[in-house]
């Protein structure tokens, strides 16, 4: 009987310590403001520009395109805008969130 209980406080324990973590979860925000940028993710909550990881999918950038002698430089225009929906993970520990890309709707 002693063992089951030892075994059981384990396991709460490891359950607790996971908790206390708070490992990585997806969130769907919305963009509220461009500059700084800023995601509402509920009515309490509004992540500001030095909590945000933003990836290529969100950002402007320049890609080359071509070969050889053909080669150029294109800027992609892929900033977020204001009405935008995204996904976004929070790292683990909850201090920053990466914004990971552009939710779209589903049209079926």
């Amino acid at each position: 009987m002693a063992n089951s209980s030892i075994v059981q406080l384990i396991k709460q324990m490891a359950v607790e310590a996971v908790k206390a973590l708070r490992p990585c979860d997806y969130i769907v925000g919305n963009v509220i403001g461009t500059d700084p940028l800023k995601i509402k993710v509920s009515n309490s909550l509004v992540i500001e520009d030095d909590f945000l990881v933003k990836t290529r999918n969100v950002t402007d950038y320049v890609q080359e395109v071509g070969e050889g002698v053909a080669k150029k430089n294109v800027k992609i225009y892929n900033s977020l805008k204001e009405g935008d929906s995204v996904l976004m993970f929070r790292k683990a520990g909850g201090q920053e969130y990466i914004v990971v890309d552009r939710m779209v709707a589903d049209d079926t």
